[in-house]
């Protein structure tokens, strides 16, 4: 069968009526449209090449599929995307965000509180409840608890704070345990629950450099949720807008950046974590002192 043209010579893709646009709830726009044109042209694409059609132009062409169709002519299914540019004005979307929490076990001497509320601050007073330690010092004088006639040599009683909290050192040094069973709620326990909360979620940037931002401040812990500025805002809005611990540390640190390119778009998959003590400054270096 022979092909016969009659009207449009598709020596340009033509667009198909019927083409779609898709918004995701946040601010991505995604268009997919069919062209039809000539064999001779071959692949005729170009990706981040604008969408043509009405006030559309800040959607750029993605990805494309052709199918060669009967009698040498193409059929092009082409993808755009782009960011809405009432959102943000075009430059970014807003975060698809999730938000998990729990409790994992920790040390219960890695507790905030322990040195205060819990055990108690030194100093420690020696007691027969907890075990026989090592003399740091063997200079150091022996002091016996009452009833005790003697002690193996270079041993000498441990210390214990509030709660039945026992160290090997007036001064703390190795805690070794909750001794006393006067206290039943601590009296043989070592670890407690401690929350972890985790925000993680999806963004989409249109320049190179705020796409690197995310990858540079990987590590970096912020008192706000956009690091100073640097980033768009990436934490729910329900969970306020200071995070400062009470000792002073920032509370959010970025953990995870992965990016992906979109043509002239960039995805972003983030993942921020929450600390109720905070990013301890000698660790983990703070916006605010970035250079």
């Amino acid at each position: 069968m022979a092909r016969q043209d009659y009207g449009e010579a598709l020596t340009t893709p033509i667009l198909i009526p019927g083409w779609k646009l898709s918004d995701d709830g946040f601010g991505l726009h995604t268009i997919s449209a069919v062209y039809k044109y000539d064999l001779s042209l071959g692949f005729n694409w170009t990706r981040g090449e604008s969408f043509t059609v009405g006030d559309y132009n800040y959607c750029k062409l993605h990805k494309v599929s052709l199918s060669f169709d009967a009698l040498g002519v193409i059929t092009a299914t082409a993808e755009y995307v782009g960011i809405n540019p009432e959102i943000n004005s075009g430059s970014f979307t807003d975060a698809q965000m999730t938000t998990a929490g729990g409790l994992t076990t920790e040390k219960i001497e890695t507790n905030f509180y322990f040195t205060t509320d819990i055990a108690g601050g030194p100093p420690y007073s020696q007691s027969p409840l907890g075990p026989l330690v090592s003399i740091k010092d063997p200079e150091d004088y022996i002091q016996l608890p009452v009833g005790l006639n003697f002690l193996p040599i270079g041993k000498q009683q441990s210390f214990v704070g509030n709660n039945g909290a026992c160290f090997e050192s007036e001064g703390g040094g190795k805690f070794l345990g909750f001794v006393d069973p006067a206290f039943p709620y601590f009296y043989g326990k070592t670890s407690y629950l401690a929350p972890q909360q985790t925000f993680s979620g999806i963004i989409y940037v249109d320049s190179e450099a705020q796409a690197k931002m995310f990858v540079d401040l990987l590590s970096v812990s912020s008192p706000d949720g956009n690091w100073n500025d640097n980033l768009p805002y990436i934490i729910p809005t329900y969970m306020g807008s200071s995070f400062v611990s009470g000792a002073s540390f920032n509370q959010l640190l970025l953990t995870q950046a992965n990016v992906e390119s979109f043509g002239t778009l960039f995805k972003i998959n983030y993942e921020v974590k929450f600390s109720f003590v905070g990013w301890q400054t000698e660790v983990y270096l703070r916006i605010q002192d970035r250079a």
